[in-house]
Formats: structure tokens, C-alpha cells, sequence
């Protein structure tokens, strides 16, 4: 007689259950409780010069989100907004709380570490971005410490149409130029045609990285398929979360197999696309990397 009301509330549960995964799919887990309380304040991080009103008055539209941020595009197209992802301050919230609690206090305090330091990771790698990579990274503006010279008002438009207003000043989040992906630039220059682009592009994205290397700054997230874009033909790097500093990495016997291990990705793509232009990828790093030696194929 009791098998009714359980089976009831079992259903019950699977709905709620179903109706968060179908919200948290559609919104693709967008919320503003995601975004908010999203700075890291122990430290003064770098500054940028202001924005301009008109950059910070557009509104921008959902278009993706990343472990660190979600991303939005202005109206006008030219840049995207990536308002950080507060996963690391809530981790470390819910884990302070933890470590309070016998028995399982000094398990909980090794994991508030754990987040404590992924989040200064994260936080100097876009103040070595916005310091030693500006250009390269396509950076506009670096917003990582809490303002009141900004516009009280910045609108964003999430995956549901819904908009909704923040205060800059109070949120962390960085500006950069809108790109165009490697590969979709790249099968667009080969199906015109346009070989001397295809080729400069190649050659000028294989010394991005050698740039980025020799100046003793580590990538451990070097992907081309989805980290790196071209602005107008001129290569960049979208994603500003990897960085840190390892003066090592400056030399080239010690870069030289960090560059071949990212472009083996672009090599295989190429294969495929146009062996010309594999020819040439091979060719552009003998001649960067190491002009007296031949890289085996």
C-alpha cells in the first residue's frame, strides 16, 4: 500500500532532476551567482588604462563559456567580453566552511588550498598576459581588481535572450579583439586560393609561439584548434588562462620541442588539407627554430 507514495515521490525527483539538467543545458550553466564575487583581492594585480565609454556600453550576447570564464560578443562584433567563472571562490567558500568540522576538517582545509592556489594561477596568468602579451593576446582591457571609475552598468544577454545588468567595477572579467579560429581562416585561404596568405599566416602563428617562448613564459595549454585566432591576418592567442613565467622555457633547446608538440596538431590538419602547405609548415620551422638542423618527418 505504501509502494504508491513512494513511487510518487521517486518520479517527483526525476522531474526536478530532469528540469535542472534541461535548464543547465539550455542556459549552458550560465548564472549571474556564477559571475558574482569573482575577483581575487588578497593581491593588487595590474592595471589597465580605462576602456572607452563605448566599449563598455555595447551589449554583449552569450557565444561561449571555458573552465575560467563566459564569454560574450559585442554588438558591433569587433571584441568579446570573458567575465571569469567564480567556480574557484565558491570551492574555497564551501571548504573554509569544512574545515571548521572535526574529522574531516584537515582534509577539507588541503582542499581550500588546492583552489586557493589554482586561483592565483589564474589571476597571474592574465597579469602576465596583460604585461608581456598584450598584443599578442589581442587584449583590450584587464579588469582584475575592484573599480569605481568604470560605468555602472554593463549589459550582458545570456543564452536565453534574457538580459542582465552588472557593475563592472565590482566583477572580474578582460576584453579582447574578436578572432577569427586558425582553422576555419585557414581552409578559407585554400579554398580561394590565397596560397602566399595561407603561408604567412602559418609562418607568423609558428612565431607567436616562438615569441611567447623567448619570453620565458610557459603554456601548459597550447592548443591551436581552439586557443589561438587570426585578427586581419595577424595571429593571436585567445586564451590567456595557461601563462606562467619559467625563464627556462626562453632558451631554445628548451622551447624547441614545446613549439614542435603544439604545431603537430596544425601538421596532421594540413596533411590533409593541403600537403603544400604541411611542405611548408615543416620548412618554416627548420628555418625558425633551428636553421642548421633538419626536422625528421
Amino acid at each position: 500500500m505504501r509502494i504508491k507514495p513512494l513511487l510518487k515521490l521517486v518520479l517527483l525527483c526525476a522531474c526536478l532532476i530532469g528540469v535542472a539538467r534541461f535548464t543547465h543545458h539550455q542556459t549552458h550553466g550560465f548564472r549571474i551567482s556564477k559571475i558574482t564575487g569573482n575577483l581575487c583581492e588578497e593581491r593588487k594585480w595590474t592595471a589597465s588604462d580605462l576602456p572607452s565609454t563605448e566599449l563598455l556600453g555595447q551589449r554583449y550576447h552569450y557565444l561561449s563559456r571555458g573552465l575560467q570564464s563566459f564569454v560574450f560578443g559585442s554588438e558591433d562584433g569587433k571584441y568579446v567580453i570573458k567575465v571569469f567563472n567564480n567556480r574557484y571562490q565558491r570551492n574555497m567558500h564551501t571548504y573554509s566552511f569544512l574545515s571548521h568540522l572535526p574529522w574531516i576538517g584537515a582534509w577539507a582545509q588541503e582542499r581550500y588550498d588546492y583552489f586557493h592556489a589554482k586561483l592565483l594561477r589564474t589571476f597571474s596568468s592574465y597579469q602576465i598576459a596583460e604585461e608581456e602579451l598584450h598584443n599578442e593576446a589581442a587584449l583590450v582591457f584587464c579588469h582584475l581588481n575592484r573599480t569605481s571609475d568604470l560605468p555602472r552598468e554593463l549589459t550582458i544577454i545570456d543564452p536565453l535572450h534574457i538580459c542582465h545588468t552588472i557593475d563592472p567595477n565590482e566583477h572580474g572579467f578582460i576584453i579582447q579583439k574578436r578572432a577569427s579560429m586558425v582553422y576555419p581562416t585557414l581552409l578559407n585561404y585554400i579554398k580561394k586560393g590565397n596560397i602566399d596568405e595561407a603561408k604567412q599566416a602559418i609562418s607568423s602563428l609558428v612565431h607567436l609561439f616562438i615569441t611567447k617562448y623567448e619570453k620565458g613564459i610557459a603554456d601548459n595549454d597550447p592548443l591551436i584548434r581552439t586557443n589561438y585566432g587570426f585578427i586581419d591576418g595577424k595571429p593571436v592567442q585567445i586564451d590567456v588562462g595557461p601563462f606562467s613565467k619559467d625563464p627556462q622555457i626562453a632558451d631554445r633547446a628548451h622551447y624547441r620541442p614545446e613549439v614542435l608538440k603544439a604545431t603537430n596538431s596544425l601538421k596532421h590538419w594540413l596533411e590533409e588539407h593541403s600537403p603544400s602547405l604541411c611542405l611548408f609548415l615543416e620548412e618554416t620551422l627548420n628555418e625558425q627554430l633551428s636553421p642548421s638542423e633538419t626536422i625528421s618527418t
